[in-house]
């Protein structure tokens, strides 16, 4: 429930367009959003591997926006867990011009059908009262203000890998 009352505090803080852009090291970034999820992860029994590339660059990026992204990424990868073991991997790295930030699970997946909507507002696959469909849409947004990209790749089955691609400025 905790969680939960997060989430809806940083999507109410998502939607205000004001960004206060300062240097960020993303992987700090990431651990505090793990740290906040952390109970969550411990209580269902899921396996959260981070492995941070520990040369990755800071960027210019607003900490708490981004820190709502994360949130909503491991948020959604740990509701598509349906079995054990039940696991989530974290990962950053960086290229010449961008660092990557890849949210891997193995999970539910998502049906072909359905990938290509998942960043439409309201849209969600969710039971009623779990979700508000606004989750990947604000974080999209988000993205995008950044000067990045958002891709998700997903089996039914086996799981989804979303990739978050930032530019280092």
């Amino acid at each position: 429930a905790r969680v939960v009352q997060v989430v809806r505090n940083l999507l109410d803080f998502a939607r205000k367009e004001e960004y206060h852009l300062s240097v960020t090291n993303m992987n700090d970034n990431l651990n505090r959003a793990l740290e906040l999820v952390q109970h969550e992860l411990l209580s269902r029994g899921i396996d959260l591997t981070f492995d941070p590339d520990p040369e990755l660059p800071p960027i210019l990026a607003s900490q708490d926006h981004m820190q709502s992204v994360w949130l909503n990424l491991l948020l959604n990868a740990i509701d598509s867990l349906d079995k054990t073991p039940a696991t989530i991997k974290v990962t950053t790295r960086k290229t010449s011009s961008h660092i990557i930030v890849t949210v891997i699970d193995n999970g539910k997946g998502i049906p072909i059908e359905r990938l290509g909507r998942i960043f439409e507002p309201f849209y969600t696959t969710k039971a009623p009262g779990r979700g508000t469909g606004l989750g990947l849409s604000v974080s999209h947004r988000i993205i995008k203000q950044h000067g990045g990209t958002i891709q998700v790749d997903s089996q039914v089955g086996t799981g989804s890998i979303f990739s978050v691609t930032l530019p280092i400025n």
